[in-house]
């Protein structure tokens, strides 16, 4: 078996891991159906690389992650409290190549610019994770058809982490994460009373901001059903600016083309002015 060991990069952040090559009949010791076996087989043609894969220990809540190295390798990284449960591994191996489907296929990640600043500091280091997963969000929704096909949405449950977070937050203000956790709760959770229970700490926790703002983007993206790269664009700005209100109608985010990234499309977010029309008397 094929070995690397790369550098892989998140956002702002670093770290190196011993990744391993797989193949469609022996991914992580799953052997892929047909279906997915061909979704390998593009990216791999797609990347000229083999896809890297290896256990490791993901971020809080975090089941699994991909993304395309800065050497253009692609890779799947599972967390290791999968490696004893077969069908949940298989459904989370899926879910991120296809999330690496759409990295090959000109479907956009997002990066602040670092001229971009909150009262907290530069956003890239203190909301960029917000943006990942909203990106992530809406990704879901251009692939749920398929995962709702092949049957493995059943086996990954996500209800509960953001509760326990909540409760732990009582008597904090709500921001942008919060409202980040209610939509993935609208948009994919499996029982409408886990939603319910989320709405309840969070109506306790005096966060109604977040409800509404959730209710808001989790409807964009759900009535939206983005199938273009450009369609994810389009949904993605007009989250964004629910999820951080400008101080006025003057400003609005743009997006711009990383000319820097060779391997796969990546957008920067950037502040402009925009002209405001006024009516005549």
């Amino acid at each position: 078996m094929k070995f690397k060991q790369l550098k892989i990069i998140f956002a702002i952040f670093s770290f190196s891991v011993n990744l391993f090559a797989q193949s469609s009949g022996d991914f992580l010791g799953i052997k892929l159906r047909p279906e997915v076996q061909t979704i390998v087989k593009e990216i791999e043609r797609k990347t000229g690389e083999e896809i890297y894969s290896e256990f490791i220990q993901q971020k809080d809540y975090m089941l699994g992650s991909s993304l395309i190295s800065e050497d253009g390798i692609p890779v799947v990284l599972i967390d290791y409290s999968l490696e004893d449960d077969p069908k949940k591994l298989e459904a989370v191996i899926v879910h991120e190549l296809l999330h690496l489907r759409l990295r090959v296929n000109n479907y956009p990640t997002f990066v602040f610019s670092p001229s971009v600043r909150t009262a907290k500091g530069p956003a890239i280091e203190v909301e960029q994770s917000n943006v990942n997963d909203l990106k992530n969000l809406i990704e879901h929704r251009v692939f749920k058809g398929e995962m709702e096909r092949f049957a493995l949405y059943r086996h990954v449950n996500l209800a509960g982490d953001a509760a326990k977070g909540a409760k732990k937050q009582k008597g904090k203000e709500g921001g942008q994460t919060e409202v980040i956790n209610y939509v993935r709760a609208i948009l994919e959770y499996h029982k409408a009373s886990d939603i319910e229970e989320l709405r309840k700490i969070y109506e306790a926790n005096n966060w109604k901001n977040s409800i509404k703002t959730g209710e808001e983007i989790a409807a964009l993206i759900s009535q939206s059903n983005p199938q273009t790269p450009q369609a994810v664009e389009t949904v993605f700005l007009k989250c964004i600016l629910k999820l951080y209100p400008p101080p006025s109608p003057k400003y609005t985010f743009k997006l711009t083309l990383d000319p820097e990234n060779k391997f796969w499309r990546r957008m920067i977010i950037n502040t402009a002015t925009q002209p405001i029309l006024r009516k005549n008397k």
